[in-house]
């Protein structure tokens, strides 16, 4: 069974052995549910990448990686470089400053633009009633009143983002509520012509339809929040919507789906490269961060390649721009005064077979070097490696699980047993990385998809670790739902009704119909061989992987929108069962999709019921999340949770009404409003000063 999900209603609470898992239970004659618990994060280490190359098994350190800890200063540097955008001026870290997230105010709104409906999906706030959306109101201003839009920035009173009448019934009357996203930042709309620039890739400017104030330019915002980093090398599938496969092929994010995708390996000493297909599991990491230095929001000039990339960055020398901290926990061999090259870093960190080439590749028709083909190989792993250092497993829960009972006080043990019972939290945020999205699913891949009972009381298989919790009405965003680039779709559920139809998919599947939940027959012992029926009913429009918890005080805005600045403001979304409009079998959740079969009524996740918290209860709840939760290390920015310096965009000079253009130069063809930067100074491995304090909570931010 899924144990994740067998939700007791008494507030059972079991102390592991130390371990990854819990003891296992004696033998019986029937399998009996088991209870979950909650599990110390300590020790625990995401698997290295492994899988097959051109059909050979390979495994990370034996076929590719030269030296583990090189690997992971070359994924440090990469990650934290703000060479790697277009602009010269956009790192990865640039979304992930703050414990893992973004916590910039000014200019992070978006219109939505993920919406199924084009015409709405480009307009600020929302002059209009939603017809599927019983009670709906417009709002023609943020919740404080203000303006909204490009380069606004957001104040205290603007969440949350939906407002009722009644905060304990979701279908009182809506006060306020908004469609518009609480996204991340990154670059301005441009084409990419041609990388041989000393800093910036060279661009055509154009004109910004959406993301302009008075026809200046300003910066994109992504159409979702950025989820932590923390942790994340962790879950089977990274984005919201789990585009970046477990299965990482040197190239994209998109594992086997991408036809194009392979890397180029040397074999003898002819120095020539040829072309191989590349499957690394256990890699969602790896696929998740070759995706934003591509993007024409996040990183990039639209068009531009990552060889393009590897093109400029390979002789540029690491963090150029950037100060490193003496004692950085991994870029200190690096802090003097001569930095290396990318290209020098490389060679330091992965097997020769992978850059030592002499004569050029193709890519489509252009030729680059082996080093340039394989830099998203090289940046995927490197980053991959790096971020499977960033594991925050000395949060108090860490220490009472493993016996310290001072480690949390009365009313954070309340608030655990809390959510391991009435809250239902459990249900969704199991395992060590509180998380059903995590390394659960590593271990026990056949789970990857699910059956259970919905909210409207009728059966559907759903993706693990991805539900729809009614934040939003799904015609807003399929999430999970959508599809990729070749037409497959992103959800493992859909995938297996093509193959019981005797269809093939890119992802490979293994179901085992004894574990669902909710099962296809009462036999005992269950029947493997049982398949259900072709076209069944899923629940994957309008769903999102589940967050981890950890660290959750530090990394809001909530949601997959943003919508909620303070756990307070979660805790009061779900204590009303979330924020659906209508009934249990016919909701805002619902989503009619053709030509996917479906014509759902509710795709609801059946633990959105209402809670009945009291406001103790809710207090003791945040508590538990708030200060149970967070690793000291994460706040304070102590390695691994160190980093150079870095100066972010916040904004522009202006506001949003008004905004100061950029001087002219030949670089810049277009209006583009003056960037408002913020620097982070350099932070070693003893992390934040007593004077500067932790980190601090998004709303306080605010």
């Amino acid at each position: 069974m899924n144990i994740v999900r067998m939700v007791g209603l008494a507030c059972l609470f079991v102390l592991p052995v130390q371990g990854v898992w819990a003891a296992t239970a004696p033998e019986i004659d029937v399998p009996a549910p088991e209870i979950p618990t909650l599990q110390s994060l300590r020790g625990m280490t995401p698997p290295d990448p492994s899988g097959t190359e051109g059909g050979r098994k390979v495994d990370l350190m034996t076929d590719y990686v030269l030296n583990r800890s090189a690997a992971i200063l070359l994924g440090k540097a990469l990650f934290w470089d703000m060479e790697i955008g277009s602009d010269g001026a956009t790192a990865c870290a640039s979304c992930h400053y703050h414990a893992g997230v973004d916590h910039r105010i000014t200019n992070q709104i978006n219109p939505g633009q993920a919406h199924t409906n084009a015409n709405v999906a480009s307009i600020f706030n929302k002059p209009f009633v939603a017809s599927d959306i019983p009670g709906d109101v417009a709002s023609y201003a943020t919740k404080s009143g203000g303006k909204g839009g490009p380069n606004y920035t957001l104040k205290k009173t603007d969440f949350p983002t939906h407002v009722l009448a009644d905060p304990l019934d979701r279908n009182s009357p809506i006060v306020y509520s908004t469609d518009d996203v609480i996204g991340s930042q990154g670059v301005f709309d441009a084409n990419f012509v041609k990388p041989h620039q000393p800093r910036f890739d060279k661009c055509t400017q154009q004109p910004d339809g959406i993301f302009q104030v008075g026809g200046i330019n300003v910066r994109r915002s992504t159409g979702r929040n950025a989820p932590t980093v923390i942790n994340a090398a962790f879950n089977v599938r990274n984005f919201w919507d789990g585009r970046a496969n477990n299965v990482f092929n040197g190239f994209s994010p998109f594992g086997n789906r991408d036809p194009d995708a392979g890397i180029f390996v040397t074999s003898d000493r002819s120095g020539v490269a040829t072309k191989v297909r590349l499957a690394l599991k256990d890699a969602s990491a790896a696929s998740q961060a070759v995706g934003p230095p591509g993007s024409p929001v996040e990183m990039s000039c639209g068009g531009r390649t990552f060889a393009d990339i590897g093109r400029r960055m390979l002789d540029t020398l690491m963090l150029k721009q950037q100060r490193i901290s003496s004692n950085d926990s991994v870029l200190a061999p690096v802090s003097g005064a001569r930095r290396p090259t990318y290209r020098e870093l490389i060679k330091a960190a992965f097997q020769p077979r992978l850059w030592n080439a002499t004569q050029q590749v193709l890519l489509g028709d252009a030729p680059y070097t082996q080093m340039e083909a394989n830099f998203p190989l090289f940046f995927g792993l490197a980053i991959q490696m790096y971020e499977s250092t960033l594991i925050s497993d000395q949060a108090p829960l860490d220490a009472y699980l493993q016996g310290n009972q001072q480690a949390m006080n009365a009313q954070q043990i309340q608030g655990m047993n809390l959510f391991l019972g009435k809250g239902k939290c459990i249900a969704c945020h199991g395992g060590a990385e509180l998380t059903n999205a995590g390394s659960r699913l590593l271990f026990h891949p056949r789970e990857r998809i699910e059956r259970m009972l919905m909210a409207d009381n009728l059966t559907t298989l759903y993706d693990n670790g991805f539900y729809n919790t009614g934040v939003r009405p799904t015609s807003e965003d399929l999430a999970l739902g959508g599809s990729d680039a070749w037409g497959n779709p992103l959800s493992f559920t859909r995938e297996y009704n093509t193959l019981l139809q005797g269809g093939n998919v890119p992802d490979p599947l293994d179901v085992d119909v004894c574990t669902f939940e909710t099962p296809l027959s009462a036999a005992l012992p269950c029947d493997a061989t049982l398949k259900p029926n072709v076209g069944f009913r899923d629940a994957v429009d309008g769903a999102f992987k589940t967050p981890t918890l950890r660290n959750i005080a530090l990394t809001g805005p909530y949601f997959h929108n943003g919508s909620r600045a303070t756990l307070k403001q979660v805790m009061e979304f779900y204590n009303r069962g979330g924020d659906r409009r209508g009934e249990d079998a016919s909701n805002t959740s619902g989503f009619e999709y053709p030509s996917a079969n479906q014509h759902n009524a509710s795709n609801l996740d059946p633990d959105m019921t209402s809670l009945n918290l009291t406001p103790d209860e809710v207090d003791a709840l945040v508590k538990f999340m708030e200060v149970g939760l967070t690793d000291p290390r994460v706040a304070w920015e102590q390695a691994p949770f160190d980093h150079p310096s870095l100066v972010i965009p916040q904004g522009h000079v202006g506001d949003e009404n008004a905004v100061t253009a950029r001087a002219v130069s030949p670089k810049i063809s277009t209006r583009q409003a003056l960037d408002a930067p913020i620097s982070l100074k350099p932070i070693g491995a003893e992390g934040r000063s007593v004077s500067e304090g932790p980190l601090q909570a998004f709303y306080n931010d605010l």
